[in-house]
């Protein structure tokens, strides 16, 4: 009887150590029983109550198909759920994440990066310009030798005009017109030196000897080279959008100066919603306008829309009534304004 039973026992280890080893169909044996995988706290149902596990490993090569379709069907159950009340009842949708409705909603911040994500997509697909990147890179230092020969042939005008001025005979007249001209010739050549230094700064090559530039150089060289210009500015739109959250937070703040009933938090959820959005509804225009749909018409009716989200998202948001709300809306549209007039100062500050 002893052997038997330690041959039994035998077996039952040998199965136990053969399963460890090389689980039956790559599946975990703990079944609401035992310690969690990932914590070690002790199961009690299908999922760990300390970090929400669930007991039933996978561990087959089907547990890869299984797990992308449940991130992909997880994320888009939530964009189903998130995106009528954002479209519909933003104000609701703010105010129930903020009071700890969150489980079902996607995030503001998420949700924010995918549409930021998503608009410089569509921006670089449908406006032409992602692709010419490389080779407005490859131009910059045939702009900069054309920028410097532009330079050379405005000294030799000023040269020119301050050799007539030092003619004798000169009338009083033709000297005022001589002084007129010398005047304008030294502000293209100033506009033409500062394009070529600005181009040459975003080339990563300094500016006056790394000196930064100001705004007004910066707008001068955009004028000259509006493309490569265009192509920096979206680019660092784009990495440094999170920014245009932090402008617009104190905007906000001001709409309800000393109010004990409401935090920044409260302000920062409201503001990447309401970002979130306006990108959104951005990216439909440019595909849109892309499909040749009526411009004028669909424009109108997004402008108006967006000026009627930007009401209602803040009359529920922070429970005020019509008049409350009326009276804020156009300091909201003026601050969200200014917001941007600053993330787009800093993006063009910095190069």
């Amino acid at each position: 009887m002893t052997g038997e039973i330690d041959a039994a026992g035998d077996a039952i280890t040998g199965g136990m150590i053969a399963r460890a080893v090389e689980p039956g169909h790559g599946e975990s044996e703990h079944e609401g029983h035992g310690a969690c995988l990932n914590c070690g706290a002790t199961l009690t149902g299908a999922y760990c109550a300390q970090c929400g596990q669930a007991t039933h490993v996978h561990r087959s090569f089907s547990a890869i198909g299984h797990d992308l379709a449940h991130g992909v069907l997880h994320f888009e159950g939530k964009i189903f759920r998130t995106l009528p009340e954002l479209a519909l009842r933003p104000g609701k949708l703010t105010r129930r994440y903020i009071h700890g409705e969150r489980a079902k909603f996607v995030s503001p911040f998420a949700l924010f990066l995918f549409s930021a994500f998503l608009m410089y997509a569509i921006f670089s697909l449908t406006s032409g310009h992602g692709a010419s990147a490389g080779k407005m890179v490859q131009m910059d230092d045939g702009a900069i030798a054309e920028l410097r020969a532009e330079e050379a042939k405005a000294d030799a005008q000023i040269a020119k005009i301050e050799a007539r001025l030092k003619a004798p005979g000169l009338t009083p007249a033709q000297r005022a017109t001589l002084n007129e001209d010398l005047g304008e010739a030294r502000e293209e050549r100033k506009g033409i030196s500062l394009a070529a230094n600005m181009t040459e700064s975003l080339r990563g090559e300094g500016m006056n000897g790394g000196v930064a530039a100001t705004v007004g150089e910066v707008v001068s060289a955009a004028a000259k080279d509006p493309e490569l210009a265009y192509y920096k500015l979206k680019a660092n739109a784009y990495k440094f959008s999170w920014a245009l959250i932090l402008f617009s937070m104190p905007f906000v703040w001001l709409l309800f100066p000393f109010s004990r009933r409401f935090k920044i938090y409260d302000h920062a959820i409201y503001v990447t919603y309401s970002i979130a959005f306006m990108s959104l509804l951005f990216s439909l225009s440019m595909l849109l306008s892309a499909l040749h749909v009526t411009a004028g018409l669909v424009t109108t009716a997004l402008l108006l829309y967006a000026a009627w989200h930007m009401y209602r998202q803040m009359k529920d948001a922070y429970s005020l009534s019509r008049l409350g709300a009326l009276w804020r809306l156009p300091l909201l549209y003026m601050f969200a304004c200014l917001a941007l007039v600053l993330f787009f100062t800093m993006l063009v500050m910095m190069g």
